[in-house]
């Protein structure tokens, strides 16, 4: 059972009972990596399937890239609910020992301007220790998180 936040700041949030089957598919999507490089994108896989199956339930799906253009929408979800979600759910995984290449890191922060500050979760390689941040923040519901380096997300990254 996971905690899925939304309607900015985590106004709004429900719990999510992830079906067996659900981890299950999950499971095999992540056995399917041979490195870090294919884990980072079946966790991008995961994280989509995931945000599917809360739709099922709740508003999300209403859900635009960045702050601007669903500031109305009951779903709406900006940074800092995203960084819950993804959290929890990284959590989750690496609880059922289903990340084998990394390991959830803090989440991190930036604010390249003051107005500007952003949340997103980060990942750590095990066998290079890069840090890795995945952020679904940035696309519309139904796109995958970005999964971009640490620095270049820190230097203001927005796809």
């Amino acid at each position: 059972m996971l905690t899925l936040c939304y309607h900015y700041g985590c106004d709004r949030s429900s719990a999510i009972d992830l079906q067996p089957d659900a981890l299950i598919w999950f499971e095999q999507r992540l056995r399917q990596a041979d490195n870090a490089a294919d884990e980072r994108a079946a966790l991008q896989d995961v994280v989509l399937a995931y945000y599917q199956i809360a739709a099922q339930v709740l508003p999300i799906a209403e859900d635009q890239g960045g702050n601007q253009e669903d500031a109305r929408m009951l779903g709406r979800m900006d940074c800092l609910d995203h960084t819950h979600n993804l959290h929890g759910l990284l959590a989750l995984l690496q609880g059922h020992q289903l990340l084998r290449y990394h390991q959830l890191s803090a989440d991190v922060f930036r604010a390249p301007l003051l107005f500007n500050a952003h949340h997103a979760v980060a990942l750590q390689d095990t066998d290079s220790g890069q840090i890795w941040v995945m952020d679904s923040w940035f696309r519309h519901f139904g796109a995958p998180p970005v999964v971009v380096p640490l620095a270049l997300w820190k230097e203001g990254f927005s796809p």
